[in-house]
């Protein structure tokens, strides 16, 4: 049996349980309103969101962390805990997060780094590796763009790659000599897999995880600049 990834189990398990207490609720086993309690505890569901992503792409943990303390503090307003007017104060702080995570978390744009960690906000992003010993990245995209270029890198065995994208898209591309893996959770988004798997099974293997929340990736080959057409000399006479 095909193991499901801990990000979907989760996630259905949540479904789950809703579906239980409503089935409950109806059949008069409990005495609840579930629009006082939706109305109440739905913030519950974007720390779910949260969770499960951290589960899914740990390396990528900056966007699951900024969707759980989202969630937290929503539910928070909604139990009275805190004051409504709690964003205003909140928002200088965001913005200071958001400037440290690019700093902190800022990829290598070229060399030979065996891992890769690139953070995109408002803008793209182009790592690019030829380590010969890759190991994996950490890839993140809020409203912007990543794009992997791995085309000049090899694996010895196997290597993860661990995306969060947030109304951004992220492309990833990879030589033919590798196999491509990719699984993990999509909410309104997805993940193309345009590989062609090599004939040998032992090929180096891509492990690809990613959380999609309204975005998108994108795994592909790529020419490598050996692939690069060379310009044939003319020939006398010839046009």
């Amino acid at each position: 049996m095909q193991r499901r990834p801990p990000g979907q189990v989760l996630l259905g398990l949540l479904v789950v349980a809703v579906g239980v207490v409503l089935l409950l609720e109806r059949t008069g086993v409990l005495d609840v309103d579930p629009g006082t309690v939706v109305g109440t505890w739905w913030p519950l569901a974007v720390i779910a969101v949260g969770v499960v992503s951290a589960v899914v792409v740990p390396r990528a943990w900056i966007g699951p962390a900024v969707v759980t303390a989202v969630g937290a503090i929503l539910l928070l307003v909604e139990l009275g805990v805190v004051e409504p007017d709690v964003w205003s104060a909140l928002w200088p702080v965001a913005i200071v997060a958001v400037g440290l995570g690019i700093l902190l978390r800022a990829g290598s744009s070229g060399g030979d780094a065996d891992h890769v960690t690139a953070f995109a906000f408002w803008w793209g992003a182009e790592p690019r590796t030829r380590s010969q010993r890759f190991t994996g990245a950490s890839l993140t995209a809020v409203m912007g763009g990543v794009s992997l270029d791995l085309r000049e890198a090899d694996i010895v065995g196997q290597a993860r790659i661990d995306v969060f994208t947030f109304w951004g898209g992220v492309d990833i591309r990879v030589p033919r000599t590798w196999r491509v893996r990719i699984g993990g959770l999509p909410l309104l988004g997805g993940w193309e897999d345009k590989t062609v798997a090599p004939a040998d099974p032992a090929a180096p293997l891509l492990d690809v995880r990613v959380v999609s929340l309204m975005g998108g990736v994108e795994v592909r080959h790529g020419k490598t600049p050996a692939d690069a057409p060379v310009e044939q000399p003319g020939v006398p006479g010839r046009p």
